[in-house]
């Protein structure tokens, strides 16, 4: 079975978890998020798995269907944040206060993105993200993402019944 079968199925197994009702919630809240069309794959404790299908109009140049650097950006904040909710176990306002990338290789057009993130360590205060984005189909890694997010941030408290709506 090909590697996006088996995260499929993990999606399919966790589809009506708290843990994925709050990741989708997440997605849908995250104006960024929506308007690119991110998915969530997968969510675990402490990593979550994101999925990105590119858009002609992402495309730095049409000719080479090279996708924006800032798409890649927004995946691995986007990634990153619901990484720390999986590694916090709770939900809170954040904050990114840093975040870093390395580009490995062009991300071409024609594949879907993958964006692995891992919560890496927690402090009261300070959440430690790694992310990989993949080219979808070969698995080849295109970009290494590493980010610090605030928590306990001054801001809009996030429920899981979504924005205004207590959580149960």
């Amino acid at each position: 079975m090909s590697d996006w079968a088996d995260l499929m199925n993990d999606l399919n197994k966790l589809q009506h978890s708290d843990a994925v009702t709050t990741a989708w919630q997440f997605t849908e809240q995250v104006p960024h998020g929506r308007d690119l069309g991110m998915q969530v794959v997968s969510v675990d404790q402490g990593q979550v798995c994101m999925r990105l299908t590119p858009q002609s109009w992402m495309f730095a140049h049409k000719d080479t269907k090279e996708i924006c650097t800032s798409v890649l950006y927004s995946l691995a904040d986007s990634a990153g944040g619901l990484a720390v909710f999986a590694g916090a176990l709770e939900l809170m306002p954040i904050a990114t206060l840093d975040l870093r990338m390395d580009y490995l290789r062009p991300a071409i057009g024609d594949r879907a993105l993958s964006a692995v993130a891992t919560c890496r360590h927690l402090s009261d205060d300070v959440a430690f993200i790694h992310c990989d984005i993949l080219s979808e189909g070969n698995r080849e890694l295109l970009a290494t993402a590493n980010a610090t997010f605030m928590r306990n941030t001054q801001g809009q408290q996030l429920h899981a019944g979504g924005p205004g709506k207590e959580s149960a």
